[in-house]
């Protein structure tokens, strides 16, 4: 929040302070309200100067990103194409039923991918992993569906010691 009060400094603002005292009005400066204070801005370069000191960081080593593990984010990538063949009709969903749980097959078989349902309406044109945690997988992708570019979505758990099964799918 920025209030205006009585304020000097450069040739412009002496002008202006000038003509508000011919006025007879108030002269003006500016200051900055943070946590019930009123702190005033630097008059050379308008900085304001911290309220408080910021916390100190919390004992122990930085937490380290995950390592990617290349296995998984290409089995992901992998079952993303096939979903896209279901979703496309040109793939059973028999041959993808270890690899994803009953609600994606469901929501895949309900997605329109043309204009009358038929095949030919969906394609993979790009699709990007991530791995977020140890034990999940994130996949990006774009797919042509009935004509339009659409983003697909789709995340994988690990399920035992190596299997990643696909929990959620959306197009968006």
């Amino acid at each position: 929040m920025t209030a205006t009060f009585e304020r000097t400094g450069t040739s412009q603002e002496a002008t202006d302070d000038e003509l508000r005292r011919l006025l007879g009005l108030p002269l003006v400066r500016t200051v900055v309200y943070e946590h019930g204070e009123f702190t005033e801005a630097c008059k050379a370069c308008g900085h304001v100067p911290p309220t408080s000191i910021p916390p100190e960081l919390p004992p122990g080593e930085p937490v380290v990103d995950v390592v990617q593990d290349p296995r998984a984010l290409r089995t992901a990538a992998r079952t993303v194409a096939w979903l896209v063949d279901v979703l496309d009709q040109r793939r059973p969903p028999k041959q993808v039923v270890n690899l994803a749980v009953p609600e994606v097959l469901r929501y895949l078989r309900a997605v329109p991918t043309g204009p009358s349902g038929l095949r030919g309406g969906a394609r993979l044109l790009s699709a990007r992993a991530s791995q977020p945690h140890e034990g999940a997988v994130e996949v990006a992708a774009m797919i042509r569906l009935g004509g339009r570019l659409r983003a697909m979505a789709a995340s994988f758990v690990l399920a035992g010691l190596d299997a990643w099964t696909c929990t959620t799918v959306r197009i968006l």
